[in-house]
């Protein structure tokens, strides 16, 4: 016989999974993303740079030696439009390639200081507001939102 608390414990502890829960959360991500880039816009004004070359950099100093089709597959858009913007970035000295040790073919891109430097003022004030969130909400929360984002993340790549 199951105990009546337990069930009530249970589907109380399930009320996040309600639908307005959901779409709730959905909101609140939109409005990040807003907060974010325009944020970063705020910051990129008189750079000549877009939000394309900011996400791009961000990922090259995060995988250090990326190549092209590593690039194009994180950033989920059409070589085309890669390509215009990465040939704007190395003839600007933000990206350099080298040309992998293992196969001449595949150039590994790589960050400059130039670039690093600018990439860390940009993100310095989003830095900023998010670490005061995280302090905020604990650890827990964090490692619990931080689990949210990779499994929304791997489910979206394992479609």
């Amino acid at each position: 016989m199951t105990d009546l608390s337990t069930v009530q414990n249970k589907s109380s502890s399930l009320l996040y999974l309600r639908d307005d829960k959901i779409k709730s959360s959905l909101n609140n991500f939109f409005e990040v993303h807003k907060i974010l880039e325009k944020e970063i816009i705020s910051q990129i004004e008189n750079l000549n740079l877009g939000i394309a070359d900011i996400r791009c950099l961000l990922i090259i100093s995060l995988n250090p030696g990326i190549t092209f089709n590593e690039l194009l597959k994180s950033l989920d858009i059409r070589k085309q439009s890669l390509n215009r913007v990465l040939r704007v970035l190395i003839k600007d000295e933000f990206i350099s390639q080298k040309i992998n040790e293992n196969d001449a073919r595949k150039k590994n891109l790589l960050i400059t200081n130039k670039a690093q430097s600018i990439l860390e003022k940009i993100l310095k004030p989003l830095i900023e507001k998010l670490s005061k969130s995280y302090m905020k909400s604990g650890s827990n929360a964090v490692q619990g939102f931080n689990q949210i984002i990779l499994n929304l993340l791997s489910s979206d790549k394992n479609e």
